[in-house]
């Protein structure tokens, strides 16, 4: 049988490429990792587990959701999660808080203010103020190892206030409008903007934010005034009697914050990364020159937003009130 030259010619191909194939897989001798490689893999590692991640908390403090479409939670409650994210995330050697915010509701800010204590415990928390970090925002500030703020921050406004606005002479006089209320209890609808507030009610709102105010010094006094740490980063002392002498709700520049024990440094991000890198290499016993890694993104961010050009729904009417008011009835750790 005549052998056709094309088949042939397949055949060989199948083979040699087989025989290549075996030769590939073949077990190979390996050798092994000489010094520089090892030196270069031991610093992607290092690398890849050293980093700081820096969490933004913007605008006023409150747990209400976001008013645009892409978020369904407010930005404090992102902020929250990502530091209680970082508390558990292995590879973040540390925390930057950039905090720029004139405080908020006092739920809100205790929230944060312990999510901050509880990381400290474990890595190094550096509070880093912006134009404003007053009340609410000084507040969790206070939770963090270090604080450092510039020059002409506004900052301070240790306090609690309490709003509620009186419309009944409007309402009855001036457009014959009358409110009927049906309550179980006379102090059910204390604080309503249709009817004077009585001397008693005065009396039991003020006592609540009192209260609140003393959970705010208390909040300090273990952030600031009872800190402890082997960190051997520069640190402002800040006795008791000090405190309760300057929170009367007065507001300080940065400068005067620091000549007040509120603050540690004056600064910017620069001064907040040399402190990092001192603390971290103090807490894990790294190499004081230890290449730390500054993840901007860590937390979720609405960056798409104002990209695009996606504006929230928010009432414009909001700008014309003071924050007080939209969060009638309510005591806030809130500068005004």
């Amino acid at each position: 049988m005549k052998k056709n030259p094309f088949v042939i010619f397949i055949l060989s191909i199948c083979i040699i490429c087989l025989l290549l194939g075996v030769a590939t897989v073949a077990p190979q001798k390996v050798k092994p990792d000489n010094d520089a490689n090892s030196a270069k893999l031991d610093k992607i590692i290092a690398q890849t587990n050293n980093k700081i991640a820096i969490i933004s908390i913007d605008g006023v403090i409150s747990s209400e959701p976001s008013n645009n479409i892409f978020e369904d939670e407010s930005p404090s409650a992102m902020a929250l999660n990502a530091i209680v994210r970082a508390s558990k995330d292995e590879s973040i050697k540390g925390v930057i808080i950039e905090i720029n915010s004139p405080g908020g509701t006092v739920g809100m800010s205790q929230k944060i203010y312990n999510a901050v204590l509880q990381l400290r415990k474990n890595k190094p928390v550096i509070a880093l103020m912006d134009d404003v970090a007053a009340s609410g925002g000084y507040y969790i500030a206070s939770a963090a190892d270090r604080i450092v703020c510039l020059p002409g921050t506004m900052t301070g406004s240790i306090g609690v206030i309490m709003s509620t606005m009186d419309l009944h002479r409007l309402l009855n006089e001036k457009l014959s409008i009358q409110e009927n209320v049906i309550k179980s209890g006379k102090f059910k609808d204390m604080g309503s903007s249709t009817r004077p507030m009585t001397n008693e009610e005065r009396n039991m709102l003020q006592d609540m934010v009192n209260d609140s105010y003393e959970q705010f010094v208390d909040a300090i006094k273990v952030g600031r005034v009872e800190r402890k740490d082997d960190y051997g980063v520069k640190i402002e002392p800040l006795n008791y009697d000090k405190l309760r002498s300057i929170a009367d709700g007065r507001i300080f520049t940065g400068r005067q914050a620091l000549e007040n024990g509120l603050v540690d440094s004056t600064g910017g991000i620069d001064v907040a990364k040399e402190m990092m890198q001192l603390m971290v290499s103090k807490k894990f016993g790294l190499s004081p020159k230890v290449n730390l890694e500054y993840d901007t993104n860590y937390a979720k961010s609405s960056n798409f937003l104002k990209i695009f050009g996606v504006k929230s729904n928010a009432n414009p009417f909001d700008a014309m009130l003071p924050q007080s008011m939209k969060y009638a009835r309510k005591p806030l750790y809130l500068w005004e």
